[in-house]
């Protein structure tokens, strides 16, 4: 039996009532992320954006046939997106990541121009979200004027907590 007597202990599987090693409880890990390299021009308002590539992946389905990412376990997860847009003078573009066919309207990155020149920009956002498993994750492109060209591009997401 250790001599050390820890002064709080969680009970979990990573060590016993009397151990001084414990790490405390843990989280299975959770990731995964699509990517875009080629282009897509977007000229129907509301479509996904159509990952190219699956990255490194655990406890999570990455699926580039319908460009999502299903949640197989339950928690706290960090959801980063990135979209390269190209858009028309006057136009608007923004991109909405939304979880079961629901948009997430804080989620939402935006480029609008308002020069006579034609616009590209990288724009990303990170939020935090408790999501369920069977949760299903896509990216979509919201459009105000003409055709929007999303090029490079990725989603990628972490479970946290």
């Amino acid at each position: 039996m250790s001599s050390c007597r820890k002064k709080h202990c969680y009970g979990c599987s990573n060590c016993t009532l009397n151990s001084c090693y414990c790490t405390g409880p843990s989280i299975l890990s959770a990731f995964g992320s699509l990517r875009k390299e080629s282009g897509q021009v977007i000229d129907v308002d509301g479509t996904k954006v159509d990952y190219d590539f699956v990255g490194p992946s655990a406890n999570v389905t990455l699926n580039i046939v319908n460009d999502t990412i299903t949640i197989n376990e339950s928690g706290v997860y960090e959801i980063s997106m990135s979209l390269t847009l190209g858009i028309n003078p006057t136009d608007l573009a923004r991109g909405f990541l939304f979880v079961n066919d629901v948009p997430l309207n804080f989620s939402a990155v935006s480029l609008t121009v308002t020069s006579s020149t034609l616009a590209l920009a990288t724009v990303s956002k990170t939020i935090q979200l408790d999501l369920l498993a069977n949760d299903v994750i896509d990216v979509r492109i919201h459009k105000v004027g003409d055709a929007v060209i999303v090029g490079s591009s990725s989603l990628t997401i972490n479970r946290i907590g």
